[in-house]
């Protein structure tokens, strides 16, 4: 509220938002949804982005200089472990390390 009513607009924030906290599901433990929209409703100019999306995260930020008045914030829509079969969208990675033989598999999936 307060970036907003100061007219930040110099102040750009990205929330990874990949629907998981600490111990669960966003949503079943504080809802979120409609996150955009309550960056919106505290005067943000607010865009909604695939966070694995490159060509998507360039445009938003092209765009960025054009909203003079407003702080902005960038909703980026991911998925936690993303890219790695095994780490996909399975919060148990919020507090594991992997192994060498699971590094060196991630590592060969990302980079195949």
């Amino acid at each position: 509220m307060f970036a907003s009513a100061r007219q930040l607009d110099s102040l750009i924030i990205i929330v990874d938002f990949n629907k998981w906290q600490a111990t669960g599901r966003s949503e079943e433990i504080m809802k979120l949804s409609p996150l955009a929209d309550k960056w919106r409703a505290f005067g943000w100019k607010t865009y909604e982005i695939d966070g694995h999306d490159f060509s998507q995260i360039l445009e938003v930020f092209s765009k960025i200089p054009e909203v003079k008045g407003m702080p902005t914030a960038i909703v980026a829509h991911t998925v936690k472990g993303k890219g790695v079969s095994f780490m996909e969208d399975d919060n148990n990675w919020h507090y594991r390390i992997p192994n060498e033989e699971e590094m060196a598999k991630a590592k060969e999936e990302l980079f195949q």
